[in-house]
């Protein structure tokens, strides 16, 4: 990886929803390099695409996240990498809070191919270490109970494979990347597959700073044999985002990060999602 992009390439992944933390990148780290990051995410919303995207108000949806986040170099090729929700809250405004930690991410990436173009590819999977059911009293009816767990109860596996190229020495960079998940289920429900993918620019305007703009989408396979899916286990979720981040070099190994992300029809429709902006404030120390 050149030595002007060592920092930040991580940031690409750092803002999904629900998060879930990758390196989508064709860069991996040399060895004995290492890069951690945690921070605080918020999400808030009352607009609810359903699965058949239609556009339903509800009240408001309210999600607090702080997470974990660490890649680490084991060869010159070889990277492994932690990600976690170690805290997380989810509410509507008319209930009380759910909370407990998130599902435990663990991920091997290897690079394929170094040089101009480098291609990497991953495999990642998901632990379900968060209760499966979390239920939240409902206020304003006492007897009525809702469920809003802070992971989704199943084992899965994210398949990935990504590319960059540095236009250095021009301080531009640019990425994408194309993922598989492959899921199981939780209880009697049985969950589709997904495809995700996204493209990233990163452009450096000062020694300090970095701003990456992406964009990425994620769609569900096979049809839809339910007539409710549930909207916090992402089953029939689709969507295309679009976000940016703002990464500032506080000393040579500490940085301060900002991001924003918000959805939006394209090509693929919203559907069973709630639809606003989503934003977090991280810090990151890194080692190389």
């Amino acid at each position: 990886m050149p030595a002007h992009m060592n920092r930040f390439l991580l940031l690409a992944a750092l803002f999904l929803f629900p998060v879930a933390l990758s390196a989508q990148s064709g860069w991996v780290k040399k060895q004995g390099q290492a890069y951690v990051q945690a921070g605080y995410q918020f999400f808030q919303g009352d607009q609810f695409y359903n699965i058949n995207g239609d556009r339903v108000t509800t009240s408001n949806f309210r999600q607090h996240t702080l997470y974990l986040y660490g890649e680490y170099g084991i060869t010159d090729r070889l990277d492994v990498l932690v990600s976690m929700p170690l805290y997380r809250l989810n509410s509507f405004e008319t209930t009380d809070w759910a909370h407990g930690i998130g599902d435990l991410r663990l991920e091997l990436k290897y690079g394929i191919l170094t040089g101009k173009v480098p291609v990497s590819i991953s495999i990642a999977p998901e632990i379900p270490t968060a209760p499966g059911d979390n239920f939240a009293t409902n206020r304003e009816l006492a007897f009525e109970m809702i469920n809003l767990p802070t992971g989704d109860g199943e084992w899965n596996v994210w398949s990935t494979v990504a590319a960059s190229h540095s236009f250095h020495p021009l301080p531009l960079y640019v990425q994408g990347f194309g993922a598989y998940n492959f899921r199981t289920g939780y209880n009697d429900s049985q969950f589709r597959d997904q495809i995700r993918y996204g493209v990233e620019v990163g452009y450096q305007p000062g020694p300090k700073w970095w701003i990456m703009a992406r964009g990425n989408a994620l769609v569900t396979l096979g049809e839809q044999t339910n007539a409710f899916a549930d909207f916090i286990r992402s089953d029939g979720t689709n969507f295309m985002a679009a976000g940016l981040a703002v990464n500032y070099s506080v000393t040579d190994q500490w940085d301060i990060v900002l991001q924003a992300q918000t959805f939006f029809d394209g090509w693929h429709a919203r559907t069973n999602l709630y639809s606003a902006p989503l934003v977090g404030l991280g810090v990151a120390w890194s080692l190389d």
